[in-house]
């Protein structure tokens, strides 16, 4: 039986946050909790040495959420400026901007992956 390539995917993600460390968490004051990816945009265009990162929050082993970092530039290290109440492990998308939009969405508000019929 072969595997639909949104499946494999995120079928990758779940097993690449098995014990992946948590990111340096720093939040920005001007940072809107809930707009991760707004907030991260903003950040890169305000303050410089910084670049964006699309990728999903793994929390509960399966459940899924689309989020955006940055990465510092001098140390490479993800930063989320983002506020938050918990830690959760964050997983990096290494395809396309485009490629993660399509993946996002149906998923901004977390999906169990794999999905129930």
């Amino acid at each position: 039986m072969s595997t639909d390539p949104t499946t494999a995917y995120f079928d990758e993600i779940v097993q690449r946050a098995v014990g992946v460390p948590i990111m340096r968490y720093e939040p920005w004051p001007d940072a809107r909790r809930n707009e991760c990816h707004e907030n991260c945009e903003r950040f890169i265009q305000c303050v410089d040495g910084y670049s964006l990162v699309r990728g999903w929050l793994v929390a509960s082993g399966h459940w899924l959420m689309p989020h955006s970092v940055v990465r510092e530039l001098s140390s490479g290290e993800l930063v989320d400026i983002t506020p938050r109440e918990d830690e959760i492990p964050f997983i990096e998308h290494r395809r396309s901007e485009q490629d993660f939009a399509i993946l996002r969405r149906g998923r901004d508000g977390g999906w169990l992956h794999p999905g129930s019929a």
